[in-house]
């Protein structure tokens, strides 16, 4: 099932517009807070939140309450806890023990960021995050994070070539190198920064620089990877252990690391 709605934000005047997705059955079933990157519709991402719905998550897909290019990014951080709130308060059957975040670029910082000061948040998929702007979180608010991280990511936009949309000073690869374990990094060969949104030919995504690799490399190993993660580490399932140890469908199109 599929509803829309506005979540109060972490402050006065602050919204966010949201889309819940439910699974059709079920009870106490994990929940998933998704972040879209910088300046992307939350449409953007309907694809991976409707595909965690059909392996029983609950999924709040919102947008920003601040979508400006100087957005405060403790406010963002501190609307992803207000919306676990929201979420925990309404009818959906959601077991409080068992919250993971996600997002890309932008959203990947954010969640990083929120579960660093946010004890409830279990497990954390980042999706080509992007340490921009201050504060910086990795590493200086990895120190405290106890929630297990995983992050997919590509090189293709981490230097030169047009813009760095994703540069290797603040890359999914710092994201890893400061994590605490368990953590899984996934680097997809030659994809590139805008392969994880549902439409790359928004006019905006044209800023960075295109990869070799077909965008539905990253779009498959990401959905893969996010129900692998969230159920290992929210749902204790450790039929997930083999895949993540060695993704089996990753062939030369990526490089996984693990500890």
């Amino acid at each position: 099932d599929t509803s829309t709605t506005t979540i109060p934000g972490s402050a006065s005047g602050r919204s966010l517009p949201a889309t819940i997705f439910t699974p059709s059955a079920g009870t106490a079933r994990p929940l998933v807070v998704v972040s879209a990157g910088f300046q992307m519709e939350r449409t953007q991402y309907a694809s991976y939140a409707r595909h965690l719905a059909t392996w029983g998550f609950v999924v709040v897909l919102a947008d920003y309450a601040d979508r400006g290019f100087f957005a405060d990014h403790q406010l963002l951080a501190d609307d992803i806890s207000a919306v676990i709130d929201w979420a925990l308060a309404q009818p959906l059957s959601i077991d409080p023990q068992r919250i993971a975040v996600v997002g890309h670029s932008l959203g990947g910082k954010i969640s990083v960021f929120a579960a660093s000061q946010e004890p409830r948040i279990r497990a954390i998929v980042g999706w080509d995050p992007v340490d921009s702007q201050n504060p910086s979180v990795a590493p200086q608010k990895m120190a405290s994070l106890t929630a297990a991280i995983a992050v997919v990511g590509e090189t293709t936009n981490a230097s030169g070539g047009g813009m760095p949309c994703a540069p290797a000073a603040d890359n999914f690869e710092q994201f890893y190198d400061a994590a605490p374990s368990p953590a899984i990094a996934i680097t997809v060969v030659g994809a590139d920064h805008m392969d994880w949104v549902d439409d790359p030919s928004c006019g905006f995504c044209g800023f960075c620089t295109a990869g070799a690799a077909s965008p539905e490399l990253a779009r498959t190993v990401t959905r893969r990877l996010d129900v692998a993660w969230l159920r290992r580490h929210l749902l204790d399932d450790v039929a997930m252990e083999p895949w993540l140890a060695n993704p089996p469908e990753l062939g030369s199109g990526a490089i996984s690391l693990v500890r």
